[in-house]
């Protein structure tokens, strides 16, 4: 299955989801999937990409192990990122009041079919 069948799949399976994306540690996109234009996935993948290191070196300092998962809730969207391995990462933004908890459970899965593709 590709990438953007993927993306496809858990977006259109969570109430509110406006899109995925998968992005490389360098904020890169490699594949999206927009059910909403307007998403502006280049600078979420950059911007968090960077916060996502970050949270990694502050992982690692404090001897926790590994970051795998990343969640920013915000007045009008949340997203959620979650590592495929040390250079990508999968990320789904919902609209406010989308189903949260389902958007986590289909980027776990969604990284657990990607991961055999890298």
């Amino acid at each position: 299955m590709s990438f953007a069948e993927v993306l496809k799949d858990i977006t259109d399976d969570v109430k509110g989801a406006m899109g995925a994306v998968v992005v490389g540690m360098d904020g890169i996109i490699v594949e999206e999937y927009l059910r909403e234009s307007g998403v502006d996935f280049q600078s979420i993948g950059a911007e968090y990409g960077n916060i996502l290191k970050e949270v990694q070196t502050a992982s690692d300092s404090l001897r926790l192990g590994a970051a795998k998962e990343l969640a920013v809730l915000t007045d009008s969207s949340d997203v959620i990122i979650r590592k495929i391995n040390k250079d990508y990462f999968v990320a789904m933004m919902l609209s406010t009041g989308g189903n949260f908890g389902k958007g986590r459970f289909m980027v776990r899965k969604a990284v657990n079919r990607l991961a055999k593709e890298f």
